[in-house]
């Protein structure tokens, strides 16, 4: 039998002393390069209450929480993000300070996680919430900050690839989808398999042009150029709203010398179920996964009473540090 005490458990690791060092000295930077762009650093504890996240599906459901009791049996969880806390903390102890309001934190988060490749069960975030604004200002503002921290932590030659949510909501919408048909047209989209898309729009009493699109969904990628193949006819209002925010985001993002990091994807459906406009992740060479990633949350603020616009990003300080080694 092997002598446990000996051992860390399944996804998680030692940090050695010149390892932890580089880890400091990473975090520091990102942390710098927020703080000048406005951002005030916050500490949430690391770990709440489970009803904190009741609700909440994809990454962060409760399967991939980890899970125990204090000492009047009320059931706690590690927190598997920051997003949630700071988004409590910000509707219940700094709702009658001005908004818009800008947190930036760094620490560590816990997933049940199968620990395959580059997976850890426990594992550091660093990154930025801005709150109480709906302007696609915000979200550029966020999406620049991300790429500026990337660019700080010494990695130049990136991808920030950005998304709409709502966009294929308002698509669901307009074809009635139920969520289990929501959810499986989800998964076709996310593994580009156009056949199953097909074998489910097949079955839809909409615009054929709606469908086409909705198909051809996991291939719309690139510049500008992705707006017009997206808008077309027999499109909901919904989808077209959303289309036109993701287009005032992108060409923020232009006018501030960012175009070259730049590109749309609206095949991307991130699977934590809180957002509710722009996705966004950053990819770069070296690793198989986003360095960092993001989106809107509108209605993650009103489950803790006080509702308001939101948009933050997270960048993984240990995947960006196997990148820059």
């Amino acid at each position: 039998m092997s002598n446990w005490k000996l051992h860390t458990p399944n996804g998680v690791n030692d940090i050695l002393a010149e390892e932890c060092a580089a880890k400091n000295a990473l975090e520091n930077k990102i942390k710098s390069v927020f703080a000048k762009k406005g951002y005030s650093e916050v500490q949430t504890p690391t770990f709440e209450y489970y009803d904190c996240y009741v609700g909440i599906g994809g990454q962060l459901s409760q399967e991939n929480m980890f899970k125990f009791f204090d000492e009047q049996g009320r059931i706690l969880v590690l927190r598997p993000d920051f997003t949630t806390p700071i988004a409590r903390m910000a509707s219940t102890k700094m709702s009658a300070e001005p908004y818009p309001q800008r947190y930036m934190y760094s620490g560590s988060v816990f997933r049940v996680e199968q620990t395959q490749g580059a997976r850890q069960r426990e594992f550091t975030q660093s990154g930025i919430e801005l709150i109480g604004s709906y302007s696609p200002e915000a979200d550029a503002e966020v999406i620049a900050a991300a790429m500026d921290a990337v660019k700080a932590a010494g990695i130049d030659e990136f991808s920030m690839e950005i998304g709409q949510i709502a966009f294929f909501n308002g698509l669901v919408e307009q074809a009635c989808l139920n969520e289990d048909e929501t959810e499986k047209l989800r998964e076709r989209i996310d593994s580009k398999d156009s056949v199953g898309i097909k074998a489910i729009t097949d079955k839809l009493h909409i615009d054929e042009s709606v469908k086409r699109l909705m198909i051809d969904l996991p291939y719309l990628f690139g510049g500008s150029e992705v707006f017009e193949k997206a808008d077309v006819d027999g499109l909901n209002e919904g989808s077209k709203i959303a289309l036109d925010n993701l287009k005032k985001i992108y060409n923020i993002l232009c006018e501030k010398g960012y175009e070259k990091y730049v590109s749309i994807d609206l095949g991307m459906l991130e699977s934590i179920d809180y957002y509710t406009g722009s996705i966004f992740k950053c990819y770069t060479h070296g690793v198989g996964f986003p360095i960092c990633a993001g989106g809107r949350y509108d209605n993650l603020m009103g489950q803790f009473g006080a509702p308001k616009g939101a948009v933050g990003v997270a960048l993984g300080v240990n995947r960006i540090m196997t990148v820059t080694e």
